[in-house]
């Protein structure tokens, strides 16, 4: 259960991995107003996490950007970005495989200070 007590299914969690590698499209709720998802950034698929307006924490968008850059290396392949509904978007390509899809979405989770999430999910 995630701490918002939503139920993360190991296996439902595997199946949008699954989905992601071969290319369909898939939405994974993690906690109310937080979503993984898979999404296209050009020709690129990735995986997604998607953070609501009003699942954001005061100041979250700028220690997220703050971590992005002071922590270049740990969080590299990461791109974060508003999108049209003011959702925090951080991206991070799915494929070629060189990065474990549990490593990108623990990174993922980490670079937005949702680290509780991550261990609800593996």
């Amino acid at each position: 259960m995630t701490p918002l007590g939503l139920p993360v299914d190991a296996e439902r969690l595997r199946a949008l991995l699954d989905d992601l590698v071969s290319g369909a499209a898939a939405h994974q709720p993690l906690s109310n107003g937080i979503d993984l998802r898979t999404l296209k950034a050009g020709a690129q698929l990735g995986l997604a996490l998607q953070i609501a307006p009003q699942a954001l924490q005061a100041g979250q968008l700028q220690r997220v950007m703050e971590r992005r850059f002071e922590q270049a290396v740990a969080f590299e392949g990461c791109f974060v970005f508003l999108n049209d509904k003011g959702a925090l978007v951080i991206w991070h390509k799915a494929l070629p495989a060189d990065v474990p899809l549990a490593t990108i979405l623990s990174r993922l989770l980490s670079l937005a200070e949702l680290g509780d999430l991550d261990r609800h999910c593996n």
